[in-house]
């Protein structure tokens, strides 16, 4: 009896010296692409994002351009655009939209260039859930 604790604990100490190989699973952290890269200005709805007036915006998401134009109140020239992820993005104050009213777009695709407002170059961006309530990207 003796002899079989002995051997016992000596397997339990053999066990616990050796190195345990843990696997450590893979962590992919999702990417958030922004239209441009610039400074961030916090607004009531959404964000606007100085930054220079040559660049190109991009789109953050495929999907459907719902409304492209200059007719909504205090945009500018305006790009909607119906995500496939089921989100809508607002991009305001460009210079001209590139895409058109209806079109498929693929993410990351420039849908225009950055437009100035008020003598300070950037973009207002907006992301809505799909009843159309501004939310914010970062709490997406």
């Amino acid at each position: 009896m003796k002899f079989l604790l002995t051997a016992v604990i000596m397997l339990i100490v053999s066990c616990a010296q050796r190195p345990v190989k843990v696997e450590k699973p893979e962590i992919k952290v999702p990417e958030y692409f922004t239209p441009v890269k610039g400074n961030f200005h916090k607004g009531e709805r959404g964000f606007f994002i100085e930054t220079k007036c040559s660049d190109f915006v991009r789109a953050v998401e495929s999907g459907k351009v719902i409304y492209a134009g200059r007719d909504l109140e205090n945009y500018g020239w305006v790009v909607i655009v119906e995500q496939s992820d089921g989100f809508v993005s607002v991009y305001g104050k460009l210079k001209d939209p590139w895409v058109k009213t209806g079109e498929g777009i693929k993410s990351r695709q420039v849908i225009g260039k950055v437009g100035e407002d008020k003598g300070t170059c950037g973009i207002y961006y907006e992301l809505r859930d799909a009843y159309g309530k501004p939310i914010f990207p970062a709490l997406r």
